[in-house]
């Protein structure tokens, strides 16, 4: 049987999903991520001995196919439940009514798995694609990869995914119907433990959405006491490209004022830009495709702004793709 070659660009959970579903119909895939890491937006960052999931917070399961892959997770030790004590406003609960899932040690750990015996290039950005005569060709930060491929997997938020796939069909416009909110994130670590707060603060109004005790959840480092907070988008929209220390004093300030904290600083205090965190307009299809070009696009966005919904695009494009190549698509995730 001819080798058939696949590109997917993006190592979140959209683009893993769909490389793994791709290799297990015996395709050659090569994944391309800009970043050192995997898992996109379910992130965990480290700073010598702390650690932050400043990203994506915590998933849920409930299609037949990601409960499935979560609790695959939970049996090898990189998922498992987190039952914090939630403030929402005024009110409060013990636990979550739904049942949260994260990855451990961090919410990236829940990702590495489905990277396994899979060709993963970290540390390469592409920034545009080229058809030859031969098939697709990346232009990476290197220079024009040397491989050409059968059909490619773009799996990026949907801002991205429109500059590489735009010029290679108008079906692909399509992206630029997708609305994306930024989210400023800060990480405070603190040698006095917050203990008299919940795990998870959540807002409804007012320049933060969310605020967590990394600390309260399964498998993580047990040095100083780790938080992050998340912003609005309307709060990371106005300063948006404000400096990221000024910002981080002050999401500090504001997570202190609604928590009730004085007297405390933070030992470790720095913030993060998410510009594309959230869905806010999502595509309304699974996924997008060119089938003359065998290219695609696939990513939360396609769907809604859940974790899952990432996991169940890329797995609908893969096997879009695996069809317009003549492969057989897997039939059921093993």
């Amino acid at each position: 049987m001819q080798d058939v070659r696949i590109a997917v660009i993006g190592a979140g959970l959209a683009g893993l999903a769909c490389a793994r579903e791709l290799a297990r119909a015996d395709v050659s895939v090569t994944v391309f991520e800009k970043s050192r890491g995997l898992g996109g937006r379910l992130a965990t960052r480290r700073e010598g001995n702390l650690a932050f999931d400043h990203g994506a917070q915590f998933f849920t399961a409930r299609s037949e196919s990601f409960r499935r892959f979560a609790d695959s997770g939970m049996r090898a030790g990189v998922v498992a439940r987190w039952e914090p004590r939630i403030r929402e406003d005024q009110r409060e609960w013990d636990a979550p009514i739904d049942e949260w899932l994260v990855g451990t040690p961090g919410m990236s750990a829940a990702v590495r798995p489905l990277s396994r015996n899979l060709d993963v290039r970290t540390g390469v950005g592409v920034h545009e694609l080229l058809v030859s005569q031969h098939g697709w060709q990346l232009l990476t930060d290197a220079g024009k990869a040397t491989e050409a491929f059968d059909a490619l997997a773009v799996a990026v938020p949907a801002p991205q995914a429109l500059s590489l796939l735009g010029p290679h069909g108008s079906g692909f416009r399509r992206i630029s119907e997708v609305a994306m909110a930024p989210c400023w994130t800060a990480m405070m670590s603190f040698e006095v433990p917050l203990d008299a707060v919940p795990g998870v603060y959540r807002w409804t109004s007012g320049p933060l959405t969310w605020a967590a005790c990394d600390a309260s959840k399964p498998g993580r480092p047990g040095h100083e006491q780790c938080w992050v907070a998340h912003a609005s988008p309307a709060w990371s929209r106005e300063r948006l490209e404000a400096d990221a220390r000024d910002v981080a004093q002050w999401l500090w300030e504001e997570f202190a004022s609604a928590c009730g904290i004085s007297g405390i600083t933070p030992s470790h205090l720095h913030a993060h830009r998410w510009r594309h965190a959230f869905t806010e307009r999502p595509l309304g299809q699974p996924f997008l495709v060119d089938e003359e070009s065998a290219a695609g696009a696939c990513g939360d966005w396609c769907i809604a702004p859940r974790v899952e919904a990432a996991w169940d695009s890329g797995r609908a494009l893969a096997h879009t793709l695996l069809s317009i190549v003549g492969r057989a698509t897997p039939a059921m995730l093993r």
